[in-house]
């Protein structure tokens, strides 16, 4: 068994913490007003918990707000973005089902 403290990570701007041949668990950290990146698609699925911060998650043509506690299932090949919009660090965690990274 592998355990992890993920807010041993906070703070860096994308970290694979575990993997195996069907799932991997990240940490990603987006500074205020920052990006994650440009909107992108994966081959695996995605999830997205919000530990810190708030998040603009927009999925194929949905968008929400999130804070602490939010949660979003990303399904492989849908178009997405995550997009910090507070005064405070984003920092969340995320699962790629089979593995992406």
């Amino acid at each position: 068994m592998d355990f992890v403290d993920v807010t041993k990570h906070r703070g860096e701007f994308f970290r694979v913490l575990q993997e195996t041949e069907r799932s991997q668990t990240a940490v990603m950290t987006i500074a205020p007003g920052a990006e994650a990146g440009p909107a992108e698609t994966h081959g695996a699925d995605q999830i997205v918990y919000v530990i810190e911060g708030e998040a603009d998650i927009s999925v194929g043509d949905e968008a929400r707000r999130t804070g602490p506690g939010g949660l979003v299932m990303i399904p492989a090949g849908a178009r997405h973005h995550v997009r910090n919009p507070g005064r405070e660090p984003l920092f969340f965690l995320t699962v790629y089902a089979p593995p992406e990274y």
